[in-house]
């Protein structure tokens, strides 16, 4: 899961698809995923340190990545090859 080139992200959470025109304000908790998934650090330790960090039990965690994923793919943010690839 990569996301496209054409996406800027600003520091205070401001997502800008230059490609669509879409933009999108995210709170600390998704800046810091998107971050991570720009990153592309791996799942386990990304879970790993957002647990430690949020008050967030595993599998609300592993629901609310799973669910921003797919709004960045709804949202043309994130290309991914393998649907099931969360990498």
């Amino acid at each position: 899961m990569k996301i496209l080139e054409e996406v800027k992200i600003s520091d205070n959470g401001f997502v800008f698809n230059s490609k669509t025109g879409d933009s999108f304000s995210l709170n600390p908790f998704g800046l810091e995923l998107i971050k991570n998934i720009r990153e592309e650090k791996d799942f386990g330790i990304l879970k790993a340190e957002m647990l430690e960090k949020y008050d967030v039990d595993d599998l609300s965690f592993e629901r609310d990545f799973y669910e921003f994923c797919a709004l960045l793919k709804h949202h043309q943010i994130i290309i991914q090859g393998n649907p099931l690839d969360f990498k």
